[in-house]
């Protein structure tokens, strides 16, 4: 019994920090992409003319698509306090968050095309969001590997609760 509290209050510490890491994140996240617009607001003040500076777009499309992230990160987070890690809930978590980075790499797949139609096409630019294109699968494969990693983890826990 006493062990079991103590593991309890481990989960809620652990639940605190990460949820604290969450805050932190949407912070800086905040700091980010309000930079960028700065920075892309002076760019179509400097050269009007030239398509890169409407980068921003995308750019608060992927700020959306990191707070979904981030806004199931902190449901996962939710179940851990509650010492329910292994649940269909964070199953359903992380594969959500896998989704929301699919539509980040189709993203950046549309900026990438819309800046060579607009005649934007610099190889930098293009190199960067190819990168972060690779970055996304990267993520998509991490979650969905976590999402059927927790759910293997939840059927043998339901096993067995069921045998005992």
């Amino acid at each position: 019994r006493e062990n079991q509290e103590e593991l309890t209050m481990k989960q809620k510490k652990i639940c605190r920090w990460l949820k604290g890491l969450t805050v932190l994140l949407g912070t800086m996240g905040v700091a980010f992409f309000g930079g960028v617009t700065v920075l892309a607001f002076y760019m179509r003040q400097q050269n009007p003319q030239n398509p890169v500076w409407s980068f921003v777009f995308f750019s608060w499309y992927t700020a959306v698509l990191c707070y979904g992230v981030l806004f199931q990160f902190w449901n996962v987070c939710t179940q851990i306090g509650r010492d329910n890690s292994f649940s269909l809930e964070n199953v359903r978590s992380f594969h959500r968050m896998a989704m929301l980075g699919v539509a980040a790499g189709a993203g950046y797949l549309a900026r990438m095309v819309y800046l060579i139609a607009a005649g934007g096409f610099w190889w930098p630019v293009f190199l960067y969001n190819f990168a972060l294109i690779l970055l996304s699968v990267v993520f998509v494969t991490l979650c969905e590997a976590l999402s059927q990693l927790v759910r293997n983890a939840y059927e043998v826990k339901r096993e067995n609760e069921l045998t005992i």
